[in-house]
């Protein structure tokens, strides 16, 4: 057949319909996979596969998200077993929310709504952290842990008349308080109705400090299990920034793609946050025994203790695959997913009517995963009524914008993945794992429009300034290591970042959750360091993201320096990924230079009012707000 009779058949040949094409793709994608799922993250397999191309440099960055993703199915016992433990200890607790009046349809991240949905929030609180341990993300399951440690501390502390004593460690303030109210756990919410002592003596801590302390006063969970809340507090405060022994599991999620042999912290790290997670409920469930006294429920209290288990055997299943992936419309918003945890809403609602929907008691164990599920079917809800909203604002949905920022965050995670590796375990490597993990857990958290998105942004942005150190001022970095007492602030400083100090003072207070945060006024300054062509109308709604995007960019600029400085080869390839496939490196270099100018102006903007009230107004007597938690 001749070359002219060919080329009229195939101008003949029908065009290929979406569905060949979607296969053809699929198909693609697949050979893709198994090319890059046998390669390593040696830097000698990366130098060869950059000298092949960057496209193949893509590939195996993807196939490292996607390893990760299924192992995440495939955690070992010791990261599952205390967290479901934890998750017994909830008891009776949504039956008493429901019963004293909580919103059913609350969104999971919302902390307003009156007294009792604060109580809800708490409790929420304690799944949103699980799911991302679940997920092998321990900086982001922190970030929230940390916060409601603070918030519930104070609670304890505002009971029993415990005040802050001057000169006194956050953690050490902690351990009093959480001793002192839990004495006698359970007991009569009358017990603790005391008044609080008088504050004139009272400093504002470092909320940060995790200066060395004795272990201090300890409190018995289920009888005979003593924890210390002082080493509790020091321990996340540690991991936040990035240092101490938990650090290892943060490189087993972000360098080994939570695979192979885990490392000895995994069962400490995991058991540690369990037992915070653990006394938070604990104390939510005092709150809400209190509350039931004050409705004139005198047979809640007694319900709410006798139905909680702590210390129980939650054994080693974790909540299904699905449950736990970003909520994005081609993962966990497809209609499967969401039908099922729906499917479990109703039957977590059935139950919470005196209903048997599995036509008998569920265990234990099965009524904590219950619990979970009913979580994030409100989280997916709410995520879809997010979309709705924002096609009626913008007349559309533009879900493949949305897909280029998933491609973007994944390929900067990896990066900051990689880079941890490639250091070999130096405090320049900590700084790369903790950027790669928060990374992940802030754009989880951001597409459920959970603040707590921003507290790991902080994370990343102490961390990035780290790096810089690391990379470009070595001697600097180590004299930074060895003090005590750095902070984020001096990191920040000497990597020549002063310029941001309004983005971090606003990031800092979404770190925390204590009598001195002020939310609105840091929301504000996120919301004015904007692109000036922003709509007004538009800032507010779009701060969270915006701050997500900024620093990804920032990010990305770091990796590129510090890639450069392990190997050229890798340097020019991260560039060239940057410059053709995420960002026009002109444009990454003038909008980083926008962003540092504007968020400059702002450097002196108050935080503003104050977002607890109440009894939070005489714990704060003679406090001033931490300049840099």
């Amino acid at each position: 057949m001749g070359q002219a009779s060919r080329r009229r058949k195939e101008l003949r040949k029908p065009p290929s319909s979406p569905e060949e094409e979607s296969r053809r793709a699929y198909r693609k994608a697949n050979r893709a996979q198994r090319r890059a799922s046998r390669y390593d993250s040696s830097l000698a397999q990366y130098e060869e596969l950059a000298a092949r191309g960057s496209g193949y440099v893509i590939e195996g960055m993807i196939a490292r998200h996607n390893a990760r993703m299924e192992n995440m199915a495939k955690l070992p016992p010791p990261a599952i077993e205390p967290v479901m433990s934890a998750l017994l200890s909830i008891g009776f607790t949504d039956f008493a929310l429901r019963e004293l009046g909580a919103t059913r349809d609350r969104s999971p991240s919302s902390y307003g709504g009156g007294w009792v949905d604060h109580l809800s929030w708490g409790a929420d609180s304690a799944y949103s952290a699980a799911r991302l341990l679940f997920s092998g993300q321990f900086i982001g399951a922190t970030t929230i842990l940390r916060s409601q440690f603070e918030r519930w501390t104070e609670n304890a502390a505002y009971n029993t008349g415990i005040s802050h004593r001057r000169g006194e460690s956050v953690a050490d303030y902690a351990a009093r308080a959480w001793a002192k109210c839990h004495k006698n756990y359970p007991f009569a919410p009358q017990e603790i109705n005391a008044s609080p002592e008088a504050a004139e003596d009272v400093d504002s801590p470092h909320l940060d400090s995790a200066q060395e302390s004795p272990p201090g006063p300890s409190v018995l969970i289920g009888g005979d299990y003593e924890v210390y809340p002082s080493a509790l507090m020091n321990s996340m405060s540690d991991l936040l920034h990035s240092r101490g022994p938990w650090v290892d599991v943060v490189h087993w999620e972000s360098g080994q793609l939570l695979d192979g042999v885990p490392p000895a912290a995994l069962g400490e790290a995991s058991t540690g946050l369990a037992d915070v997670m653990t006394l938070n409920l604990r104390q939510i469930r005092l709150c809400l025994a209190t509350l039931a006294e004050e409705e004139g429920k005198s047979d809640l209290p007694r319900r709410i203790f006798l139905g909680s288990i702590e210390r129980g055997r939650g054994g080693h299943k974790p909540p299904t695959f699905p449950s736990l992936i970003p909520l994005l419309p081609n993962t966990g918003l497809t209609p499967g997913i969401v039908g099922g945890l729906k499917d479990a809403a109703r039957a977590h609602e059935s139950v919470m009517q005196g209903k048997k929907p599995a036509g008998r008691l569920y265990r234990d164990d099965e009524f904590a995963l219950l619990h979970f599920y009913e979580r994030r079917a409100r989280a997916a809800t709410w995520a879809l009524k997010a979309f709705d909203l924002e096609k009626r604002r913008m007349g559309k949905l533009d879900f493949e914008h949305l897909e280029t920022r998933n491609f973007r965050y994944l390929i900067a995670a990896e990066m900051a993945g990689l880079m941890s590796v490639w250091l070999k375990r130096s405090p320049a490597a900590d700084a790369a794992a903790a950027c790669s993990s928060a990374m992940r857990s802030a754009y989880w958290l951001w597409l459920e429009d959970d603040d707590r998105a921003l507290a790991a942004l902080r994370v990343l942005l102490e961390q990035c300034g780290r790096l810089r150190v690391w990379t470009e001022k070595p001697e600097k970095a180590e004299k930074l290591e060895r003090s005590p007492s750095s902070t984020p602030k001096d990191w920040l400083i000497a990597a020549g970042w002063r310029r941001l100090s309004a983005l971090n003072k606003a990031l800092g207070e979404f770190s925390h959750a204590h009598a001195n945060i002020r939310w609105d006024g840091a929301r504000e300054i996120l919301q004015k360091i904007q692109h000036e062509k922003i709509d007004p109308d538009d800032s507010l709604h779009m701060a969270r993201g915006h701050a997500l995007d900024a620093l990804t960019f920032i990010l990305l600029k770091e990796l590129i320096g510090s890639s450069e400085k392990v190997s050229p080869v890798i340097g020019s390839t991260f560039r060239k990924i940057v410059n053709d496939i995420l960002i026009e490196e002109k444009d990454l270099d003038k909008g980083t230079e926008a962003l540092f100018n504007r968020t400059l102006l702002h450097k002196d903007a108050s935080l503003g009012e104050y977002s607890f009230r109440g009894p939070a107004d005489a714990t704060r007597k003679g406090f001033t707000p931490a300049a840099d938690g």
